[in-house]
């Protein structure tokens, strides 16, 4: 099965490729034929979202999503892309057959990409090493365990199911950008749904970690700093971290949309530096080429989902905030802002067109809402109740600044909130997400960063200014991002709580990090005026790799993530194997919810608990000539946390342990009716639940011996068969 498993991790891999790379390079070609890889890189993985998101629910709007359509229309338009070019190169009587000339083309190619990569070769292996690693290091645990990391993937599972069957928005209207690329991965390839889920974000980390570099690199003035911020963020524990990083494994739509926010910031960061909309000069608005990524990355963050878009919002506001005056130009603020509309307009519209259609919003929307509205309803409670908050000055302070001034007051009274506003991200901050001492160092540095800005801003500082220009941005976000946390743990700020502190830690790592190491970019790119570049190169390659060495000396290099286990991996195995032995239609497999997802477009499924409840009553058959019973023998608790595991080199290892209970006779005869949901069922009375199954087993096989096979067996777990005579099928119902 191993082999299965990374044979499918390399489908998922190459069609991952086509599909966010090679499709748009070759059907874009000519757009991008003198663009430089960082804007080529951009625009694929932004256009391509965008292009197959609205192409599948607008198909879905008007019913006639289908997997043929699909196939038609990528593949056509690829192949016609394609021919064009050959013809275009037949035209140049350049013969595709001529081998000696193919080679000519092959040689200038080749050539051309190594003048281009040459100069900065030891940067981009560098990237590529840290990349690779950090893509091994999320994939190791993954093709370890075959069952899914996290709960909402089979949720996630069966709205892809949903596209199958051409059903759009089948909860309420969501964003589906990353249900609809899995759906053409699974129309394009035939790989299934399931190794699609399983295996994609780990791959699709490329991109998440490629976005980071391309911010940093326009941020520091030393080239090699990215790198290095990339390097920590790979090799530093993250147990602070962990409920955000260990979703890094997992197929989701917040963390599949994450790298949109950073392409975001880098491009409004780059239409800033440039030079507006000038029409004598024809440069600028929609000629912009950094306001079109702007716009399409924008676009492609609402479409995979609203938390990346508040994500980015922050992102861009901190950009914009240090260029309000250029921003605030016509020139720059009237392309800027109908490239915004455009790009929210092209998102929003498959989702509002849904919904006039008459299908609602899906029920997390409401959730996340309704979680936003009871922050702004504490803050205005506690506004309504003159009730002090903790910024509030307290008696003490009261004393001193009712003797000033009414302005004095003011001043005061705003004083005394952001000294204690900073004091409180300093302890549920910085102290909190990464300890006492580690929080203390970080913070120490943002100060000192702060001070080196205001430095520059000096006459004495020009050549420090220089180099630090691109940091206050950076700075900025990290202190936002440390605020996120603060007001999702305290309460009394005045502050709404817009996103959950613990979805937005993966990011705001990453912004710590840069502020951690912008002295060392400081040394560096002042370094560069004694020490020759060369010399500097190779001290920049040596220290990634002291960045290595030191975490593991000092005993602070990560461990591997983890994951919520929910089911024993046979079952996923069994129902793999049943998938690929039996005909379709032609089986039902009862268990629990989990194998819904994997079944679903291939057999039948019925859910345990409603099989228990309905082999009480007298008559209870099953309409498939072939029926599998999963039972576990040790019910595994539900959503416990499962340490992966792999070489030291990679990661530190944790203990596991699955915890699991025993079935008995006693347990089946206890009463499930206190249970009021299948997820209070599998976590409060699984015991009862598989010791019901177990026991009906047992009281079918003295009805019908020799009926009841055992298809798949382990100490945990077991699975029966049963093929009955579709004629004379079988009594499941044993009476009350």
């Amino acid at each position: 099965m191993e082999t299965y498993w990374i044979l499918e991790y390399g489908k998922v891999f190459l069609g991952y490729m086509f599909l966010m790379f090679l499709w748009p390079s070759v059907v874009f070609r000519k757009h991008l034929k003198d663009k430089n890889a960082r804007y080529s890189f951009s625009f694929c993985v932004t256009i391509q979202i965008l292009i197959i998101n609205t192409v599948v629910l607008m198909l879905g709007l008007f019913h006639v999503l289908n997997k043929r359509l699909i196939v038609i229309m990528f593949y056509g338009v690829f192949m016609w892309s394609v021919s064009r070019h050959l013809v275009m190169i037949k035209s140049k009587r350049v013969a595709s057959c001529n081998i000696r000339r193919c080679k000519v083309q092959i040689e200038k190619f080749a050539n051309a990409f190594w003048k281009a990569i040459h100069p900065r070769i030891e940067e981009y292996l560098l990237l590529l090493i840290v990349v690779t690693f950090g893509v091994v290091f999320f994939s190791y645990g993954v093709l370890q365990i075959y069952t899914y990391g996290a709960p909402d993937m089979s949720h996630h599972h069966e709205w892809v199911n949903s596209l199958v069957k051409g059903v759009i928005f089948p909860e309420g209207v969501y964003p589906e950008a990353m249900h609809c690329f899995i759906y053409c991965l699974n129309a394009l390839f035939g790989i299934r749904i399931y190794s699609i889920i399983k295996f994609l974000q780990c791959i699709h980390l490329i991109v998440f970690f490629i976005s980071v570099y391309c911010l940093l690199r326009e941020i520091f003035c030393w080239r090699y700093s990215p790198i290095f911020v990339l390097a920590l963020y790979l090799t530093l524990d993250f147990n602070r971290f962990m409920y955000s990083m260990y979703r890094f494994a997992s197929t989701l739509s917040m963390e599949f949309g994450l790298y949109t926010q950073f392409l975001c910031g880098l491009y409004l960061l780059r239409y800033i530096k440039g030079d507006g909309y000038d029409k004598q000069k024809g440069t600028g608005g929609w000629r912009d080429d950094n306001l079109r990524i702007f716009m399409l990355s924008l676009a492609a963050s609402i479409m995979i989902h609203f938390h990346t878009t508040i994500m980015a919002f922050i992102l861009c506001l901190s950009i914009a905030i240090f260029s309000i005056k250029k921003i605030l130009r016509l020139n720059y603020l009237v392309p800027l802002f109908i490239a915004t509309m455009v790009g929210c307009i092209v998102a929003m519209m498959p989702m509002a067109g849904a919904l006039v259609s008459g299908i609602p919003f899906e029920a997390s929307i409401y959730w996340g809402l309704q979680g936003m509205q009871a922050a702004n309803d504490d803050v205005s409670q506690e506004s309504a109740n003159d009730s002090p908050g903790l910024l509030d000055p307290n008696a003490d302070d009261l004393e001193v600044i009712e003797k000033l001034p009414d302005s004095g007051q003011k001043l005061v009274r705003g004083i005394i909130r952001v000294e204690k506003l900073i004091k409180e991200i300093y302890e549920h901050g910085y102290k909190l997400m990464y300890g006492k001492e580690r929080g203390r160092r970080i913070f120490q540095v943002t100060i000192i960063v702060i001070g080196l800005c205001i430095i520059g801003r000096s006459r004495f500082g020009k050549q420090i200014g220089r180099i630090c220009k691109g940091y206050p941005p950076i700075i900025l976000i990290s202190i936002c991002s440390m605020l996120i946390v603060v007001t999702c743990n305290i309460s009394g700020l005045g502050i709404p709580q817009i996103i959950p502190g613990s979805r937005h830690c993966s990011s705001g790592h990453v912004f710590i990090l840069g502020v951690l190491w912008m002295p060392i970019d400081l040394m560096f790119s002042m370094a560069v005026v004694f020490v020759k570049d060369q010399i500097l190169r190779v001290i920049s390659v040596v220290l990634v790799g002291v960045i290595y060495i030191a975490t593991k000396w000092f005993g602070i290099f990560h461990t591997f993530p983890y994951c919520k286990l929910m089911e024993y991996e046979a079952a996923v195995i069994v129902t793999n194997s049943i998938i690929k032995e039996f005909p379709e239609k032609s089986y039902t497999i009862i268990s629990p919810k989990e194998e819904l997802c994997q079944v679903e477009l291939y057999g039948n499924h019925e859910e345990i608990s409603e099989f228990v409840n309905r082999t009480k009553e007298d008559d209870y058959s099953i309409s498939t000539e072939n029926i599998f019973i999963y039972v576990e023998k040790k019910p595994i608790v539900y959503w416990q946390l499962y340490n992966f595991q792999g070489p030291a080199w990679l990661g530190q290892s944790r203990d596991n342990n699955i915890e699991a209970y025993e079935i008995s006779a006693v347990a089946a005869q206890e009463d499930l009716s206190e249970y009021a949901s299948i997820n209070q069922i599998y976590s409060g009375g699984r015991v009862i639940l598989e010791s019901k199954a177990y026991e009906w087993c047992r009281s079918f096989e003295e009805r019908y011996p020799n009926e009841l096979i055992v298809y798949y067996e382990d100490e945990n777990f077991v699975c029966y068969y049963i093929k009955q005579d579709m004629d004379k099928p079988y009594n499941l119902g044993i009476g009350k």
